[in-house]
């Protein structure tokens, strides 16, 4: 059995997030040569091609795209153990992302949580839309972002983890079962839209939609309003609600893949902590799902 050196996946993984060859080696303090040869090296460890080059350009190819997620899983077991181990107190700034369409004040116990342990760590907040996020962390406006993970090739996903959502309903809802489901949804596209009526077209139920809404609160005011169904997560269903059962006419819906999105180049080992902390919460909760 082969033994892969991290520091050949973190060359890999570095000249992907910032760009290129030259980037990578001025991050890494290392020469561009170096850092061709580590991708050689890697690519004969592996006995495939993960990087095309063309002049300044490069593309990775459907080996290196498939190596991505298991060379940032691997790099985040290996951080996470040095920062296990560091005695230095962590200090500086951290951009974070958290879904609206996941629940913001969920993920801010966690941030919370951690700030409150470090107090040198200045934390900066932004509540988006999932895709938004991802958006923000490509172009450097983010250092670390929680999103649902769409279907197909997502760059810089290091870990993911599956929820399972369901049908929230006010606790009083009474629908006859050959009368269209009123739903609220957050405007397409939406992961849990898709997740609903992909359920209700195989169920053979018909729907209609009541309220659209780009905040989970709004969708959570709806609901309790009476105006119809949506789909939600633990960390968002509110007093009041109650999930909506088979036997009523409401089909299961698909499972989401939550996602811890960064850079590993540029992410500091106070980054590297709060990562930790926020995929450990979510995983928490996934526990209680099915305890």
């Amino acid at each position: 059995m082969k033994n892969i050196p991290t520091d050949l996946l973190r060359s890999f993984v570095t000249v992907v997030d910032l760009g290129g060859f030259t980037r990578a080696a001025e991050a890494l303090g290392r020469t561009q040569p170096a850092i061709s040869l580590q991708i050689r090296r890697l690519e004969d460890l592996l006995q495939a091609k993960l990087i095309q080059t063309a002049g300044r350009q490069f593309a990775l190819t459907e080996a290196g795209v498939a190596l991505g997620p298991y060379a940032r899983q691997m790099l985040r077991l290996n951080d996470d153990i040095v920062a296990h181990f560091a005695e230095a107190a962590l200090s500086g700034w951290i951009r974070v992302g958290v879904p609206t369409d996941f629940s913001h004040a969920f993920l801010l116990e966690a941030i919370a949580g951690f700030a409150a342990r470090h107090p040198d760590v200045r934390i900066d907040i932004e509540s988006l839309a999932s895709r938004d996020l991802r958006e923000a962390l490509a172009k450097d406006r983010l250092d670390i972002c929680v999103a649902i993970v769409p279907e197909g090739d997502v760059p810089y996903l290091v870990e993911t983890t599956l929820v399972e959502p369901f049908w929230a309903v006010r606790d009083t809802f009474v629908l006859g079962r050959k009368e269209p489901l009123p739903i609220v949804r957050h405007p397409d596209p939406c992961e849990y839209a898709t997740r609903m009526r992909g359920a209700l077209r195989v169920a053979g139920r018909s729907w209609r939609t009541t309220l659209v809404s780009r905040d989970v609160a709004g969708l959570q005011t709806a609901v309790l309003a009476g105006l119809g169904a949506t789909a939600l997560t633990p960390a968002t269903l509110a007093p009041g609600m109650r999930v909506g059962r088979p036997d009523e006419g409401f089909p299961p819906l698909a499972p989401l893949q939550i996602g811890l999105f960064y850079k590993h180049a540029a992410l500091r080992a106070a980054g590297h902590g709060l990562a930790q902390e926020l995929l450990e919460h979510i995983q928490k909760v996934k526990k209680r799902m099915h305890s």
